[in-house]
């Protein structure tokens, strides 16, 4: 059977999204008879070590990584990719090794696994580097760091057989850079809200709990991180409370760098129709998700082609429309355009988002449509099925054989 080595920073029981998108496509993988393994980082309670869950022969590495500021948060990352590969460099040869894109900069490792150990590549790219640490200001705009970085990351790009990026505009942004079109591949990071399932209110135990009741809930929920749009949310929030629409609440649902500022600018504007929860269980999502009647996806508008908010295929799972604050261009704002899952907000336009809000609690006949066209947009096609094709594709031009 082929073999194939997945390497990532996170893989569960560790939080984040990259690391449960990766579980569901390596699990695939295991299931379609390829011999799986996943290199990654001690998170989650785990031990270094090697365990085998689901048929996936998981490798942990014991890294040094800490959150509590940017600087050791660099140190840990920089520190990592050396360790993941040298650990990848001694692990047996695998016909084809994909590398995702956290940490930062790992995609340096697929020269190496090329030269040292033949194997095929494919960049699974989650994010565009050092493009995201531009705009969120980690890195001075085509500053002398951010130059060489890019310049090392697209000379690596270039090593890898193909690319798999999560977004059409992620797509324009690689042949910006010189990347030939054919080489890219768009894959979105949908099946891991496979579980989730619509939930009507009546029954909603999560309403309840929070004291929702018979609120319209317009609902966040995910990482509260620097490549987020608030300052849009804020102000309608604002403005809907100097209306005197009481009946509706904003649910903010995460953690991240920008929890803070928006705790303290809700109390600095005396916002008073905002609910903070910190981040819900994995066994609960049908729940928290169900809770709100419109959910917000925000993007800042320089992130565009350099992210794609994977919180948006969980809302589509939940059968909710989505109102996207961000740039028009990007995937998440195409989606929503094309089929008619939500509408598309101007980062800035709070008049616009409040208009959007009340015409959704005016219309739920129309909250219903989009909902359930977004649920079925998820069915359409397995981007499972389209992984394994991919892989197996690169593999056949290698000249290697799929039933050994």
């Amino acid at each position: 059977m082929p073999s194939i080595l997945f390497i990532n920073r996170v893989y569960p029981p560790a939080d984040g999204a990259t690391g449960r998108v990766l579980e569901y496509v390596a699990e695939g993988f295991v299931r379609a008879g390829w011999e799986v393994s996943v290199l990654t980082t001690v998170a989650g309670g785990e031990k270094a070590g090697t365990t085998v869950r689901h048929g996936v022969r998981i490798i942990r590495c014991g890294v040094f990584f800490s959150k509590t500021t940017l600087l050791a948060r660099a140190l840990g990352y920089a520190l990592m990719i050396p360790l993941l590969a040298l650990r990848a460099l001694l692990l047996p040869r695998a016909d084809l090794a994909v590398v995702k894109t956290d940490p930062p900069m790992l995609l340096v490792l697929g020269p190496l696994l090329r030269w040292l150990k033949g194997s095929r590549l494919i960049h699974w790219a989650q994010d565009l580097y050092p493009e995201v640490a531009e705009e969120a200001g980690v890195l001075r705009e085509r500053g002398s760091v951010a130059v060489m970085l890019r310049t090392i990351s697209t000379g690596s790009l270039h090593s890898y057989d193909r690319i798999v990026a999560v977004g059409r505009c992620m797509v324009e942004r690689m042949v910006a850079r010189g990347i030939a079109r054919e080489k890219i591949c768009v894959i979105p990071n949908t099946g891991i809200e496979q579980e989730i399932r619509q939930i009507d209110h009546s029954v909603n135990p999560f309403r309840s709990r929070h004291g929702l009741g018979e609120c319209f809930v317009v609902e966040y929920s995910g990482n509260m991180g620097r490549a987020h749009e608030f300052e849009t949310l804020l102000s309608a929030a604002e403005l809907l409370q100097e209306q005197g629409e009481s009946g509706i609440r904003f649910l903010l649902i995460g953690r991240g760098p920008g929890e803070g500022i928006l705790r303290e600018e809700v109390q600095r504007r005396g916002l008073t129709n905002l609910l903070f929860l910190p981040p819900q269980p994995q066994s609960e999502l049908s729940e928290s998700l169900g809770a709100g009647d419109l959910h917000l996806v925000t993007m800042r508008t320089g992130m565009s082609g350099l992210v794609v908010p994977s919180k948006f295929y969980g809302v589509m799972a939940a059968e909710r429309p989505a109102l996207f604050i961000g740039p028009a261009d990007s995937e998440v704002a195409r989606v929503i355009d094309e089929h008619e899952v939500g509408a598309v907000i101007a980062p800035g336009d709070a008049a616009g988002l409040v208009e959007a809000i009340l015409a959704y609690r005016q219309t739920p006949e129309r909250r219903v449509l989009a909902g359930r066209k977004a649920r079925a947009l998820l069915t359409e096609e397995s981007a499972l099925e389209r992984f394994i094709a991919t892989a197996s594709e690169t593999l056949s031009h290698s000249g290697l054989s799929l039933e050994r």
